[in-house]
């Protein structure tokens, strides 16, 4: 998965929680350090995208993850009208529209395409009726996808957030644990193809290997890491696998806001923990670069 892929994967400070974007020259740094001056505290560029990703409270900045790109502008618009926005051609997917109406009105977004939108204002509650006509200001922040791409447990991860920030928790556990398979069954089948497995023997043995045969044997026998050496290892387990059988076979149908908190967080630690261990697993073998490490 190449930069463009994470562009708007945001590492976020483990001590202040100031947060930033990842950029080239974080990929070849041994240690981050904070961007706020009066912090300085240092950790791993895997412990500040995984604070990132867990960010999930934060109702002004949402965590589009998938979005790889972002575009602003202002609109001169008359206030009590609405007008058509265009918006550029390299917009592949819009995940959210955010608008900052520079006055004393209300602003939204209908009939929203790849193309653009209709943007339309009114009146607050507390307005004067005489703005009515008036030029008024909004700004727009899009957060878009630029590129056609896939990666499946990418995009199942950014399903489980939108579920969780949705209140759809049984859907937003299963679309967690279903993020974290497809991590592992893809990686493994990256490390088997190396080796020389052809895809239909891949094919056949993840098919039959459980979930747990996967992230301990499999994973270390290929990368030298495993799930069960993780301080997520006993919430997966525990919770999260187990949750996600019983929604899976109908004798869990309820959950908390919690439970899909504490699978949503457990899987982020658990892909990064695996991302982590593969990517030193390939710097000892000689590799420059992997998922979020490139050589100087």
């Amino acid at each position: 998965m190449d930069r463009s892929k994470f562009g708007a994967f945001m590492i976020q400070c483990n001590k202040c929680s100031r947060g930033w974007s990842v950029s080239e020259e974080d990929l070849i740094k041994e240690k981050i350090i904070c961007q706020d001056p009066e912090c300085k505290s240092e950790f791993t560029i895997y412990e500040g995208i995984k604070n990132g990703l867990k960010k999930v409270e934060d109702h002004i900045t949402p965590n589009f993850f998938l979005a790889n790109n972002a575009y602003s502008l202002m609109v001169d618009i008359k206030i009590g009208y609405s007008a058509y926005v265009h918006l550029p051609e390299d917009i592949k997917k819009i995940y959210k529209i955010m608008l900052f109406p520079m006055g004393p009105f209300v602003s939204g977004a209908t009939d929203i395409t790849n193309n653009g939108f209709n943007l339309f204002t009114s009146l607050a509650n507390d307005s004067d009726p005489s703005i009515v006509g008036d030029q008024g200001k909004v700004m727009a922040m899009i957060h878009f996808k630029s590129e056609d791409y896939e990666v499946p447990w990418l995009h199942l991860l950014q399903y489980a957030f939108d579920q969780l920030r949705s209140g759809e928790y049984l859907t937003s556990i299963l679309l967690s644990e279903i993020a974290l398979e497809a991590y592992v069954d893809s990686t493994l089948t990256i490390g088997y193809s190396e080796i020389g497995l052809d895809k239909d023997s891949i094919s056949r043995l993840l098919v039959a290997t459980e979930i747990p045969v996967k992230v301990n044997p499999l994973m270390n026998n290929l990368f030298e890491v495993k799930l069960a050496s993780s301080a997520s290892w006993k919430d997966w387990e525990r919770k999260a696998l187990k949750w996600r059988n019983g929604i899976a076979h109908g004798t869990k149908v309820t959950a908390t806001k919690d439970e899909a908190l504490t699978v949503y967080k457990t899987v982020v630690d658990s892909i990064f923990h695996f991302i982590e261990g593969v990517d030193n697993y390939r710097k000892k073998q000689g590799h420059t670069e992997g998922l979020f490490f490139r050589s100087k």
